[in-house]
């Protein structure tokens, strides 16, 4: 198991985030690509290449959080398809090995009797592209020697993201990321899927949770950490503590320390 941070919003350089994962005893930083800092057209693969080489640290990719390669829109479709597998050539330039993505829900109309989602509602088409989009995806990855990881994001729940996420089960290159934080916030309502598909998740993100509000730093909510710590180490996952501000990185780090000291 190998423990890692976030790159922080609070840190304005590559550089300032390696010595605070260094300082930290961290193995590994994620970027964010919703930062401009970790932007690949932004961000040169070379000095991603020297700062890991120079300090041990690894790094992970998060794609945007926007990104949606099964849109109904075909130009909207093609340009996200082209962010992925672009952002798939930088990670394998900047030898990072293991790319983070989430499934998205689509648009929701409120209607009388209820909100409806609109991919739930064009369900065979919506599969039929999302399934096409990871078969490209999932190439290109295979290719470049990466793992591809799904997300979830509060919505794994959901039957017809269920159904999605089973058809992709089918790619052998499939991988997933447990977001424990997310799964809390759900009630734990997406823990049956991760469960299913256990042996194909390869990442975590850990956060808590706690009354609905989750990043929130390590035991101050209902997550069992130490429970998720004992699955990551088991299968040798590589953890991101995946709170937003130093001070929160800081503090899980810390009690993360007391528990090991404690035999937790």
């Amino acid at each position: 198991m190998k423990l890692g941070m976030p790159a922080l919003l609070e840190c304005g350089s590559l550089e300032e985030n390696a010595l605070l994962c260094a300082a930290l005893g961290l193995d590994f930083i994620e970027l964010n690509m919703n930062l401009p800092l970790c932007m690949p057209d932004r961000l040169d693969a070379g000095l991603v290449r020297r700062i890991s080489r120079e300090t041990g640290i690894g790094f992970t990719l998060h794609l945007p959080e926007e990104l949606e390669p099964a849109s109904f829109h075909a130009a909207i479709r093609r340009g996200h398809l082209a962010c992925c597998l672009d952002a798939m050539d930088w990670a394998a330039a900047a030898g990072i090995g293991l790319l983070n993505m989430h499934v998205h829900n689509g648009v929701c109309f409120t209607l009388p009797g209820g909100r409806t989602w609109i991919n739930e509602a064009h369900e065979a088409e919506y599969a039929a592209l999302l399934h096409e989009a990871f078969a490209t995806m999932y190439e290109r990855a295979s290719a470049l020697g990466l793992s591809l990881c799904i997300e979830n994001t509060c919505n794994f729940q959901l039957p017809f993201v269920r159904k999605a996420v089973d058809a992709l089960a089918g790619f052998a290159p499939f991988r997933l990321t447990w977001d424990a934080g997310h799964d809390a916030r759900t009630g734990y309502l997406e823990m049956p899927v991760l469960m299913a598909h256990a042996d194909r998740i390869a990442h975590m993100h850990l956060h808590d949770c706690a009354n609905g509000s989750d990043h929130r730093p390590l035991y101050t909510g209902e997550v069992p950490i130490n429970e998720r710590l004992a699955f990551a180490r088991a299968r040798g996952l590589s953890v991101v503590i995946e709170v937003k501000t130093e001070e929160a990185l800081r503090a899980s780090v810390e009690r993360l320390r007391r528990e090991r000291l404690q035999g937790g």
